[in-house]
């Protein structure tokens, strides 16, 4: 079970980098027809409503960079109690993924790191991933020790 959550936590985090190997306009554009898609939706569901879309789509960058982090740290918090690792260790992989995350986008047009995203979307969605996890796993076991 073990192999399958490490290789479960390595295609997860490749899929990551290679939304980061993008070009800056495939990024935006595919970022922007997902916010106008879900504005459209929010318009029809709540007539009268107006959703800016420069500032939805702002927030759903930010949005989807917390939650492939948050589900990145869920991973590898199983793959790493899996093979017993300390949670310290999991937390420094996550750093050191949204690092390589952000310095991926170097090499390719329209795009450049930001240590913003780094440390205040990309770590933190992956801490809260990993601890939540964590909390669960051993209130679980705590409910089963006491049936």
């Amino acid at each position: 079970m073990k192999y399958m959550y490490l290789a479960v936590s390595l295609g997860m985090t490749a899929m990551v980098f290679s939304f980061s190997a993008s070009t800056g306009s495939e990024s935006a554009s595919l970022s922007l027809t997902v916010a106008t898609r879900l504005s459209i939706f929010i318009e029809t569901l709540f007539p009268g409503t107006f959703v800016d879309i420069e500032t939805f789509h702002t927030v759903l960058r930010k949005l989807a960079h917390v939650g492939e982090y948050f589900l990145l740290g869920v991973s590898w918090c199983l793959t790493f109690r899996s093979f017993e690792i300390r949670l310290i260790y999991v937390f420094l992989t996550g750093l050191v993924i949204a690092g390589l995350d952000e310095g991926i986008q170097l090499f390719f047009e329209d795009r450049g790191p930001s240590v913003i995203d780094a440390l205040i979307y990309d770590f933190p969605g992956f801490v809260i991933g990993c601890l939540s996890t964590h909390y669960i796993i051993i209130y679980k076991d705590k409910a089963k020790h006491l049936t």
